[in-house]
């Protein structure tokens, strides 16, 4: 498929079909259980992933994006049902269910036995290499089966992980290190070719059945234009029983729109988050909601301004958000992966934040969670006085105390400006489409860093069309806001926007129609 169409549903949804369903129901049935293949469960969950990008109908810049986009779901997908299915599968999830707590990559120490517990020795060799690597805890396993099944490379291997690639390195050493442990093969031993051989044979014992008729007509079922006045009722009902219930959706509906000043927050309770049918038909929405979320690559701190249903108030609302929306721009990643917020209230300079005991529960290291409540911090410092002077407590069902942290001895402030990109790009959001001719660019700078530098190419010829520098305004604190006017060419098509502060890079994609 040439990269002109993939922005179209009706010609990405066959396309991808006819390239990658029988390589990912083979890749699903490996990541639930490499020495139990079933292509049925994988068949299933492949449809569903590809049935929910087509419903999200989000906007992509290539056709690599597009399968990146279908990877990263079904990844997420295998992992999902490996957890529902408790120890009824037939390869025994108890000791992965008992290792995927903990997340040895991310320690300090960098102790690639620290962390998770796997299980006992196999001790028949590397003929037992697909039953150990069952074995392993998921978020080994996945990295293993990702990698050498699918054979792509440590960056590809991440953004199908939604992990940094750091992390995704570190699980890789740690993986082969506990699989050669466990088989009770000599420590030195590179088993990464047998691996992967073995992988290659189980995964062609995968059979897969013709389901794309199916799958085509599930999809005119639920075919609607993109940009309905009925789409839009809809979601923002989705997103709102989301954000008040907690769960997650990997691709929300989000707007843009000016920063505005903060209103006072009150308390907001759980029952104040709670949503029926009536209040569903009569939603508000509010723009400009500060969401904060990690770079992928480097882990600083980005934002995105989104429109979002109103969820008790503005803090209510940010810090559901965090909790519950995905990023926008495919650059960023969360810590959290969905939660309920219990209460949210504020007194004097202190901010309360109540949270379920599940938001918790993807986090396997002190460090993870750290970085998690910065994105909350950060939220909710922004929601109501759109500073850092405000600090935060963290509650869990009411409880101090913090699953890896324990109870914090001082509440929780903002990161230093080190943890922070240099620079944020608020409007427009990531895959814009705009009209050509002026554009304007806008977001805020630190104080003090180099002149912002921008470029404008486009995605299709690899070419530069535009660059210049950035002017600023004068600072505001630690930051300056700038805006900065570019001339969208008149040719349809991808164009990528970056700008440059030192050695940071920040990118917006924009279609231009």
């Amino acid at each position: 498929m040439t990269d002109e169409r993939y922005d179209d549903r009706q010609v990405w949804l066959p396309a991808l079909y006819q390239e990658q369903w029988e390589p990912l129901v083979r890749l699903v049935a490996l990541l639930v259980s490499p020495s139990h293949p079933d292509g049925s469960v994988a068949e299933t969950l492949v449809r569903d992933a590809m049935l929910g990008m087509y419903r999200d109908d989000p906007t992509f810049h290539s056709w690599s994006h597009v399968v990146g986009s279908l990877r990263a779901r079904v990844a997420t997908a295998a992992r999902v049902a490996q957890r529902g299915a408790g120890g009824s599968d037939p390869s025994s999830l108890s000791h992965r269910e008992t290792g995927e707590e903990a997340d040895g990559p991310e320690d300090a120490s960098g102790d690639p036995g620290a962390g998770d517990s796997v299980p006992e020795e196999a001790g028949g060799g590397d003929a037992d290499l697909l039953t150990g690597l069952t074995g392993l805890p998921h978020r080994l396993r996945e990295v293993i089966v990702v990698k050498l099944y699918a054979g792509v490379s440590i960056a590809e291997t991440a953004d199908i992980l939604e992990v940094t690639r750091r992390v995704a390195r570190r699980r890789v050493v740690r993986a082969l290190a506990e699989l050669v442990r466990i088989c009770d093969i000599p420590p030195d031993t590179d088993v990464q070719e047998p691996v992967a051989d073995r992988l290659r044979a189980a995964g062609e014992r995968v059979v897969s059945s013709d389901r794309r008729d199916e799958i085509l007509r599930r999809a005119r079922e639920m075919r609607e234009p993109r940009g309905s006045w009925r789409n839009h009722a809809l979601v923002a009902a989705i997103m709102v029983a989301a954000l008040a219930a907690g769960y997650g959706l990997s691709t929300l509906w989000g707007g843009s729109g000016d920063q505005t000043d903060p209103t006072a927050s009150g308390v907001v309770s759980a029952s104040d988050l709670g949503t029926s049918s009536a209040d569903t038909s009569v939603t508000t929405m509010q723009a400009g909601v500060q969401v904060f979320y990690l770079g992928r690559d480097d882990g600083l701190i980005y934002r995105e301004l989104r429109t979002l249903p109103t969820v008790g108030d503005r803090l209510g609302t940010a810090v559901a958000a965090v909790l519950n929306v995905a990023p926008l721009d495919p650059e960023y990643i969360s810590s959290w992966s969905g939660g309920q917020v219990k209460e949210a209230r504020v007194r004097g300079d202190r901010i309360t934040l109540d949270l379920s005991q599940s938001a918790f529960a993807q986090f396997r290291t002190r460090g993870q969670e750290e970085d998690a409540i910065q994105q909350l911090v950060f939220a909710a410092t922004a929601a109501v006085d759109n500073g850092s002077q405000k600090s935060v407590r963290i509650l869990v069902d009411g409880s101090p105390n913090l699953p890896l942290i324990g109870k914090p001895q001082a509440d929780f402030q903002r990161a230093r400006l080190n943890a922070v990109a240099p620079l944020w790009i608020d409007t427009p959001e990531a895959g814009t489409t705009v009209s050509s001719g002026p554009l304007i660019i806008s977001g805020v700078v630190k104080s003090g860093v180099a002149s912002p530098t921008w470029q404008l190419s486009s995605t299709a010829s690899k070419t530069v069309v535009a660059r210049g520098g950035v002017e600023t305004l004068p600072p505001y604190g630690s930051w300056m806001r700038w805006h900065q006017e570019i001339v969208v060419p008149d040719v349809p098509g991808e164009y990528l926007v970056r700008f440059t502060v030192g050695r940071t890079t920040v990118q917006r994609t924009i279609s231009v129609s």
